[in-house]
């Protein structure tokens, strides 16, 4: 796994109401990161508090997402036009599409609009934050020699890819969803008498 500057996270996630789904994920910007880099350098640093590497692989991807709410609250910036969840976690769901299988094939969607029509429940919404989360206090955080892997010590155990490919280039890439009808051929009437 390469990381490089256009690093763009997927992950599959089987859910509840449609199957399996994949969902890609751009970086958040440097001016996103440098507004909010003290929170996120929180979160960075209590997914290391201690660290074991089987803290870091099983249990900092899903605590991700509460430690930032949790920190954001007790420095009293979580609310508001400039909180963490208008600015932060409202970008980090811009940048976020949900790719998923209907009947002509991969569509894909907005992550808010995949939450609104009920694709991801509210478990899979929150796992899902939770990993982008931990995926942007990796990203934007680590030294660039670890980034690899921190992000491969996580992701090998939830499924997670690194790639260049922007959303539209991935879903290009996806296999056909869409069932194929049988192709039927019309006998010969044969030639020959019996």
């Amino acid at each position: 796994m390469r990381i490089d500057r256009n690093l763009n996270l997927v992950m599959q996630i089987q859910t509840a109401n449609s199957g399996t789904v994949f969902i890609h994920s751009v970086s958040v910007g440097r001016e996103i990161f440098e507004k909010f880099y003290l929170q996120i350098g929180k979160v960075f640093s209590q997914c290391f508090d201690g660290v074991s590497s089987a803290h870091l692989a099983l249990s900092a991807p899903q605590l991700a997402y509460p430690a930032l709410k949790s920190i954001s609250i007790a420095d009293g910036n979580w609310e508001g036009r400039d909180g963490v969840n208008f600015g932060l976690i409202n970008e980090i769901k811009r940048l976020t599409n949900v790719l998923v299988s209907g009947e002509n094939g991969w569509q894909m969607l907005p992550f808010d609009v995949a939450v609104k029509q009920n694709i991801l429940d509210e478990d899979e919404e929150s796992e899902a934050i939770s990993s982008l989360v931990f995926f942007t206090a990796i990203s934007k955080v680590a030294p660039k020699e670890l980034k690899n892997s921190f992000l491969e010590m996580a992701g090998s155990l939830r499924g997670w890819e690194l790639t260049s490919s922007d959303c539209t280039a991935y879903l290009t890439g996806l296999t056909t969803s869409t069932k194929e009808e049988p192709i039927t051929k019309k006998k010969k009437a044969s030639s020959v008498i019996a």
